[in-house]
């Protein structure tokens, strides 16, 4: 799939998505707040197969149904049992914490609370993303984690890290 988003001085915002099959689907929104949907074929994207025009109402309703506000296919509701109680957290390490000058590895995280740090961010905002167990934490990264809402919780309070 491939989205742009384009600025129309004096007119609103375009919105392009074209999807895995090659269709593209363009959206603006007119700073009058109407909406202009156009659908083109995959072999001509200078003539469009449909337009519809959408006051705000229309659109948001679209939107919603879009979205599965009304209706969820199975595929969404075995998704939505998997993720229920995966929690992914951004806590800064502060100065006090126990993580201060430790690697992943020598506090054995993993094993003490069950979350996995699946990134750090430096203060001069150098992201590390699927850290090694040897990188060493400092007071002032950022880092994201992964578990249970349980895991999380009790890896904040063992490191005193706020939630």
């Amino acid at each position: 799939m491939q989205f742009r988003e384009t600025d129309l001085p004096g007119i609103g915002k375009k919105f392009s998505i074209i999807n895995s099959e090659g269709y593209k689907i363009a959206v603006i929104i007119h700073i009058t707040g109407k909406r202009e949907l156009f659908i083109f074929e995959p072999d001509d994207y200078d003539d469009p197969v449909c337009d519809v025009v959408l006051n705000e109402e229309e659109a948001n309703q679209l939107a919603s149904v879009l979205m599965g506000a009304y209706y969820k296919p199975e595929q969404e509701n075995i998704k939505e049992v998997l993720i229920k109680d995966l929690a992914i957290e951004w806590l800064k390490i502060p100065p006090s914490s126990p993580l201060v000058g430790k690697s992943i590895k020598e506090e054995n995280i993993r094993m003490k609370t069950g979350i996995t740090i699946i990134a750090i961010i430096k203060e001069n905002n150098k992201t590390i993303v699927n850290p090694p167990p040897d990188t060493v934490l400092e007071a002032g990264d950022t880092i994201v984690v992964v578990g249970t809402r349980e895991q999380v919780e009790k890896f904040s309070q063992l490191y005193n890290l706020n939630l």
